[in-house]
């Protein structure tokens, strides 16, 4: 067992931080002594005296500076040209990395290595606990007029490492060290997963489209779009839809989805809006439709899973996100689904720290799977794997499970954010390239591709295309 020999200065922190990189990631058994040290978190072993001396600094703030812009990472962060040495045992997929906290690379200390003591000015938990908690995203007040916080406001953007899941980088680093001390050691085994999920927006085109709204889509196609092939098979599929043939309604692609999920043994989690806070933005549906309760139903036997999107302005309200949970709890257990676990994904990809996460944990939902950019694919927690999440304002662990999303198609399609809707090609370039670094480092591969989002041949040849790659 290692011993970590720490300051009491933000030790709950620290604790957290530990158990996450070294329990959760490494699988390493290891034990928490208070040391007189505040420069330095060390790694040692009572047995052989060794010792990995790791540069403290993030949890080095003063206190009356914590969650402020001045313990935030200085701007133009410094590039650290990794050794041979490290390179070679964990085949880190680029040469330098970004110090986020931690001395100056050009510090001729910055690394040293020996038998005995390995000393590392990189601050490895710091940084990726600045990572994985969102901190920045308290403290920096940048927001979009949907609330949100901006890719461009992210220091991952700005330094250009979002394409990088940082924080893996930084435990491979880590790991590299410790081998080097402590070669008997093991890392636990990790497997590279593929989680695909479906926010259910809009379920239906046509099942709850009246002829109001139909009549004002056949203008559109007539006279603005000048496509009378469109407003005519438009008027058509409509009237099937409405005659009970819901197989016609080209957004329900739900079984093609779990068809194509099944061939790949993977689990599609359809995420269902329950309530109603934005009538512009939210559902046209209610879930306590008995088509959607028949949808339910089928999706739950089919064995797939069954989640919740919660309404647009749930994000910081808690009393409203736990009823549109127990709305769907509810619907659920009167159509006897059962699940040993409930997570799912703000609607808009609303999101603030810490509230979404305190109102997610106060529900009682298991894993949340937000944490992307919507105008910018990549690893907005600086990961491809799950972790408990960290209430930075009450600091302590929650028992939420954050599952980094990594991408969602309409970042990739829509105008406005990349706009690659014209040119597949390059579409699928981004996506699978996201996806292989996923695989490299055996992480996840999180995507959302909503079910109205596979109208066309080149919608669902591009998603089976991402999925077999």
């Amino acid at each position: 067992m290692l011993i970590v020999k720490t300051s009491k200065q933000y030790i709950l922190e620290k604790c957290y931080i530990f158990d996450i990189v070294l329990g959760r990631f490494l699988g390493l058994d290891f034990s928490v002594e208070q040391d007189y040290d505040i420069n330095h978190n060390t790694l040692t072993d009572s047995n052989t005296g060794q010792r990995l001396e790791l540069r403290n600094h993030l949890f080095g703030t003063p206190e009356k500076e914590w969650l402020t812009f001045s313990a935030l990472p200085k701007s133009e962060l410094r590039l650290w040209k990794l050794p041979d040495k490290l390179l070679k045992v964990n085949a880190l997929a680029e040469l330098s990395i970004p110090v986020i906290y931690g001395d100056s690379p050009e510090n001729s200390q910055f690394y040293t290595c020996s038998d005995s003591l390995v000393k590392l000015g990189l601050d490895v938990f710091g940084s990726i606990f600045f990572m994985l908690t969102r901190y920045e995203e308290y403290v920096k007040p940048d927001r979009d007029q949907f609330g949100r916080f901006p890719a461009t406001a992210s220091l991952a953007y700005q330094e250009d490492f979002l394409h990088r899941p940082i924080v893996n980088e930084y435990v491979d680093i880590l790991w590299a060290c410790v081998k080097k001390l402590w070669p008997g050691l093991e890392r636990q085994p990790r497997k590279f997963q593929m989680h695909v999920s479906h926010d259910v927006d809009s379920p239906y085109q046509y099942t709850f489209t009246n002829f109001s709204l139909l009549a004002r889509n056949l203008a559109g196609d007539l006279i603005k779009r000048r496509n009378l092939e469109q407003g005519l098979f438009r008027m058509r599929t409509w009237n099937q839809v409405k005659q009970g043939n819901l197989a016609a309604d080209p957004f329900n692609t739900f079984n093609w989805l779990m068809d194509l999920s099944e061939k790949h043994s993977l689990i599609s989690a359809f995420y269902f809006i329950t309530d109603t806070t934005d009538k512009k933005r939210d559902g046209n549906y209610s879930i306590h439709h008995p088509a959607i309760r028949q949808l339910i139903r089928h999706i739950h036997r089919r064995g797939h899973e069954i989640g919740l999107h919660p309404s647009f302005n749930t994000y910081l309200d808690a009393a409203q996100t736990q009823k549109e949970f127990d709305i769907l709890h509810q619907v659920c257990m009167e159509e006897g689904v059962e699940q040993q676990s409930w997570g799912g994904r703000q609607h808009y990809l609303r999101w603030s720290n810490p509230h979404t996460w305190q109102n997610w944990e106060k529900a009682g939902l298991s894993y949340d799977s937000t944490l992307t950019f919507p105008e910018m694919p990549g690893f907005r927690c600086g990961t491809c794997d799950e972790f408990p999440a960290y209430d930075v304002v009450n600091r302590k662990p929650l028992n939420l499970i954050e599952r980094p999303l990594v991408v969602m198609e309409s970042t990739i399609f829509d105008e406005r954010y990349l706009g690659l809707g014209h040119d597949l090609s390059q579409a699928f370039d981004r996506i699978v390239d996201l996806k292989q670094t996923c695989r490299k480092y055996r992480g996840n591969f999180t995507l959302l591709w909503h079910n109205n989002h596979l109208t066309t041949s080149d919608e669902r040849d591009l998603y089976q295309q991402v999925m077999v790659y």
